[in-house]
């Protein structure tokens, strides 16, 4: 009995750490695909201004929000043309690179590594208990 605990204990927060990945990713900009006429940026100022900001924006009848590092390439009226899981946005004609989202980034790695730990100290137990 404890070891379907564990097991569904383990699959529970395996799909959590997914879901988490994908949040994280869906926030940024990198999966959007964008056509069309950059307009009402507004950006939301959050736990450390400049850092870890909020942006709204829409681009032409699609409300996007995203982290901040879209401020880098977006301006209000530019034209902005991207293709989907591209981190290349063309502003206006104008090649501009987003950078990797340290959030996303972040929320992808440190995941694998505490998993790897947990896994070390369950396994071992069933081991001895088999």
């Amino acid at each position: 009995m404890r070891m379907l605990s564990l097991t569904v204990l383990g699959l529970v927060g395996a799909v959590l750490i997914v879901l988490g990945v994908a949040v994280s990713w869906q926030r940024t900009l990198i999966p959007a695909a964008l056509d069309g006429t950059v307009r009402n940026i507004i950006t939301f100022e959050v736990d450390q201004p400049g850092v870890d900001d909020w942006v709204s924006l829409s681009v032409d009848d699609s409300e996007i929000t995203t982290g901040n590092d879209a401020l880098m390439c977006l301006r209000d009226g530019s034209t902005a043309t991207k293709s989907s899981f591209s981190r290349q946005v063309y502003v206006d004609g104008v090649p501009c690179e987003l950078p990797f989202p340290r959030q996303a980034v972040s929320d992808t790695i440190v995941p694998m590594p505490l998993a790897g730990i947990l896994a070390s100290i369950v396994l071992p137990q069933r081991a001895r208990r088999s």
